[in-house]
């Protein structure tokens, strides 16, 4: 009995975590999007910073420049966030993406 109930929790498990793996990669935004989206919130927080405003009125602005980026890249702040999550904890994805930005963001500097 206690064979047939350690083997039952090892076949929920796998389902459970086969599941929820498929959820997760479904909602992540591709590199190259996430690549772009993230420039333009550097950018966007940059030209933010110079305008030098009280912290209360950067983060309004810097709300509503947040979901003007999301709107024109057709992603919801919570796939953003997941998919920041998930980079986040793959780091050889995340060097990736922040290699190409940092190269994109130099680019940008020398072309300005």
């Amino acid at each position: 009995m206690v064979k047939k109930t350690i083997k039952y929790l090892y076949i929920l498990t796998f389902f459970i975590n086969t599941s929820c793996n498929s959820d997760i990669n479904q909602n992540i935004i591709e590199k190259e999007k996430m690549v772009e989206i993230l420039i333009e919130m550097h950018l966007m927080e940059e030209s933010i910073d110079i305008l030098k405003l009280n912290a209360d009125t950067s983060k309004a602005l810097f709300h509503v420049k947040e979901q003007e980026i999301f709107d024109s890249y057709s992603v919801t702040e919570k796939e953003y966030r997941e998919s920041f999550s998930y980079y986040f904890f793959n780091s050889n994805d995340l060097d990736n993406v922040y290699g190409n930005i940092i190269d994109s963001l130099m680019l940008y500097q020398q072309l300005k």
